[in-house]
């Protein structure tokens, strides 16, 4: 059912109440209301007249492709897009710790008679699938991209240094939002380290990962990442440097998104990409592309839960002595016995560690 909630930078009063839904009271359901708003949100939603799916923010503005527009074959990457706001109250199918708007959120808004002036979203439809990290110093899911299938986790092999800890991250999120993960290797030219080597084929032989090894410059592995991105919303996620903007340039060819070097005195990358943006693929579907990210924060998940989503854990986990077992500090624990012995790389255990103790300390 539909909740009422106000837009993401205002306040508002939370109370709890009975609420109408399909002619039925329904006791005890948290809404966000201003102080004088007491509407119906069935007769709230009835405002708008078109339906959309955001494919871009413009400052203040959400932009907003109309469906019609959206679901048709494209042959230019951009479209025509309505510039919308929030109008103060907004009602959402999503639970109340997501963000209230996403790129990729199916929405209901309404249109201003005077062309020069927005319009108004009133209504944010469920999403099938999101990618979500907790956000910074909050309690609340920060949704990084909605209603998308695949995940391009785009990582250099070098210049930024290749970090496992956040690509496990990385599958974790994809694993809790339900979308198909894909790892991007980016500056192959540059070599690849024997180390990363050894983590790629890790992750390929004993999680079935499905890893592209790519480079911008010398466009090598821009054909089959184009062929992985055909038919399907896609995103890109990955922190500054890797090249995130340099392969959506490639796959399009074209130059869409500004680049820029890494920092030579931190060898880390510099924010370019302000915002994200939906990007129409001629062949058919969509990409997105995000904002690097360099803190990626688990979120929506208890520490003792962690090892579920370890899945090379899974055929010693059976073993424990203890059940549940954290695989932290239990005696006779099957899983640091493997570790010991070599079955589970001790790389992908520390990564595990680390994460555990992080959401303990969220707890």
């Amino acid at each position: 059912m539909p909740t009422f909630r106000r837009k993401p930078t205002q306040k508002s009063i939370i109370r709890t109440d009975a609420a109408w839904d399909e002619g039925e009271a329904v006791a005890e359901r948290t809404f966000a209301r201003s102080h004088e708003l007491k509407k119906d949100p069935r007769k709230h939603r009835s405002r708008a007249n078109q339906v959309g799916c955001i494919v871009g923010v413009a400052g203040t503005h959400w932009l907003v492709e109309q469906e019609d527009t959206y679901t048709a074959r494209h042959q230019d990457v951009f479209t025509p897009t309505h510039r919308c706001i929030v109008g103060g109250v907004v009602t959402s199918d999503n639970p109340d710790n997501e963000s209230l708007l996403a790129v990729g959120d199916w929405v209901e808004y309404a249109t201003n008679n005077d062309q020069n002036q927005p319009g108004v979203i009133v209504h944010v439809r469920q999403r099938s699938t999101r990618l979500f990290r907790q956000a910074p110093a909050e309690r609340s899911m920060d949704v990084l991209a909605a209603n998308v299938e695949r995940a391009f986790f785009v990582h250099a092999v070098t210049k930024p240094y290749f970090s496992r800890r956040l690509l496990d991250r990385h599958l974790i999120a994809a694993e809790q939002g339900g979308v198909d993960p894909v790892v991007v290797l980016n500056k192959i030219d540059l070599g690849i380290p024997p180390e990363v080597e050894q983590a790629i084929a890790y992750y390929r032989s004993r999680l079935g990962l499905q890893v592209c090894l790519t480079s911008a410059v010398s466009g090598e592995g821009i054909d089959q990442l184009r062929a992985l991105m055909m038919g399907n919303v896609s995103v890109l996620i990955g922190a500054s440097g890797v090249g995130k903007s340099a392969l959506l340039n490639a796959c399009f060819g074209m130059d869409l998104q500004r680049v820029r070097e890494i920092s030579r005195k931190y060898q880390r990358g510099r924010h370019t990409t302000t915002s994200p943006r939906l990007f129409h693929l001629p062949t058919g579907g969509a990409l997105i592309d995000t904002p690097g990210v360099r803190e990626f924060a688990l979120g929506m998940i208890a520490p003792e839960e962690l090892a579920f989503y370890f899945h090379d854990f899974m055929p010693y986990s059976e073993r424990c002595r203890y059940v549940p077992c954290t695989h932290t500090h239990e005696p006779e624990c099957s899983v640091r016995t493997a570790v010991a012995q070599g079955h589970i790389d001790s790389e992908r255990y520390e990564s595990y560690l680390l994460i555990f103790e992080s959401l303990q300390h969220q707890e």
